[in-house]
């Protein structure tokens, strides 16, 4: 017999399962997902390039890296199966000779559906692709030979001066002491012009040779000594050689205290910036040929990045790629340096044989993504599941994942870190230098006036 009741049991199940069909069809909509019980799961042609960490090969067949596993994701979310394959010429892509290169040029003939790799936005690529939202933004920086490690041992004590200023400390020395002997022998109212009976304790001998030397040595460690100039000309001399040394005493103190509580020694590089390695000329600046990095220096309104890239042209010191400008740095004994993207240079530095470094500030803010034929409809959905994605976190895992820190330890240079020793140059002293030049001149006029006013007297 019929009852109502198994009916509406009947009911309320194909209800749920409605609903719940509803639900499924909503969220694949949210991601631009249109499943269709007719239709395969499409397969798209993605074409790449081998950059590390982003695309690697495996061991086996197939591939491997950040962007892999990011395409995974997405393919799972939007539904669609890819198969990778290298593009036929290894480039990113550039507009030359009326067409396209590299993966853009594949995307743009239709050869491909999807370019993956660490290809960076730009205006003339976004006329003829389609760029998803950004998975990663980065930078500009320089990769340079890694400093090596020392150990200054007994040499502790002159590091805080440059070699330089110790020799022009040297040289002022010895002026200064060959000031005070020719002061004490010529000047008639020095020491050595009173009578010895008038001179109990013997500074008529004060400013000899020996006597000069002990008192420029002795001033150094801010004793002073038994005697000082008794005439104008040797205290204006003496004057002069006090500030001087009080000066270069708490700049050798200063930068002695931080080269021993410096953490890390490393040989300082011969360069600060770009603007140094371009007015030296003796340094290469590597780019990859036709790539984004030296056309934002070349179409740059600011006037140093047009002069960097000028000096690249002019040393013709490209690349053709990306791994052989690390190559050429890793080879190099400081005498070529790589400009690349922040992301890729910290990745290599951080790993064997350890000898590379980011060094620098950042130059243009870049963006990563993923690219698509124009008007295939597919960036949409590769736009939402690439948000979900970031939302979710997959993105910050995926990242610390193929980052991870190396064997290297750190990968960038500290520029300016809590602690930095610094060398004392001569350009840091020079009013000190400059004050001791004009006191012994001063001296050298106020003894021969001296010298013609006492003979004048007489």
């Amino acid at each position: 017999m019929w009852r109502y009741s198994d009916s509406c049991q009947g009911c309320s199940s194909a209800l749920s399962a409605a609903l719940a069909w509803r639900r499924d069809l909503k969220n694949q909509k949210l991601l631009g997902i249109s499943r269709q019980p007719t239709m395969s799961t499409p397969i798209y042609t993605v074409t790449s390039i081998l950059s590390k960490p982003y695309v690697m090969k495996k061991d086996g067949d197939g591939y491997k890296g950040f962007l892999v596993d990011v395409l995974d994701k997405v393919a799972e979310l939007v539904g669609f199966k890819y198969n990778i394959r290298l593009s036929k010429d290894g480039q990113y892509g550039s507009y030359n000779n009326g067409q396209w290169s590299g993966m853009i040029g594949e995307v743009v003939r239709r050869e491909a559906n999807i370019g993956l790799g660490d290809v960076i936005i730009t205006r003339e690529r976004e006329r003829v692709v389609d760029f998803s939202k950004p998975y990663l933004t980065q930078t500009l920086r320089l990769l340079v030979k890694r400093s090596r490690r020392y150990d200054p041992g007994l040499g502790l004590l002159l590091e805080p001066f440059s070699v330089e200023l110790w020799f022009y400390i040297l040289f002022a020395l010895l002026l200064v002491a060959i000031l005070f002997v020719l002061i004490g022998r010529f000047n008639p109212f020095e020491w050595r012009q009173v009578a010895s009976d008038k001179d109990p304790r013997g500074a008529r001998h004060s400013f000899g040779l020996r006597e000069s030397f002990m008192f420029v040595f002795s001033t150094i460690t801010l004793q002073g000594y038994r005697e000082t100039p008794r005439s104008l000309a040797g205290r204006v001399l003496a004057v002069s050689w006090f500030i001087f040394i009080f000066f270069t005493v708490v700049a050798y103190i200063g930068a002695a205290v931080t080269f021993m509580s410096a953490g890390v020694r490393m040989q300082p590089l011969p360069f600060e910036g770009l603007e140094d390695i371009v007015d030296g000329g003796e340094i290469q600046i590597g780019m990859v040929r036709h790539g984004s990095a030296f056309q934002k220096f070349k179409t740059s309104k600011i006037d140093m990045y047009q002069r960097v890239a000028d000096y690249v042209e002019m040393q013709n010191s490209f690349v053709n790629n990306t791994a052989e400008g690390i190559e050429r740095v890793r080879r190099s004994h400081g005498n070529f340096v790589m400009i690349m993207e922040s992301l890729t240079a910290e990745y290599h530095a951080e790993r064997p044989p350890c000898s590379v470094m980011v060094y620098g500030k950042s130059y243009f803010s870049q963006a990563l993504a993923l690219f698509t034929n124009q008007g295939s409809g597919l960036k949409q959905k590769i736009d939402d599941a690439l948000l979900k994605l970031r939302e979710d976190g997959t993105i910050h895992m995926l990242q610390r994942k193929w980052w991870k820190a190396g064997f290297c330890g750190p990968a960038v240079y500290k520029k300016q870190p809590t602690t930095r020793a610094v060398q004392v140059s001569i350009r840091r002293l020079a009013a000190p230098f400059l004050l001791l030049l004009v006191g012994a001149i001063l001296a050298v006029v106020v003894l021969l006036g001296e010298i013609v006013f006492r003979k004048h007297r007489q």
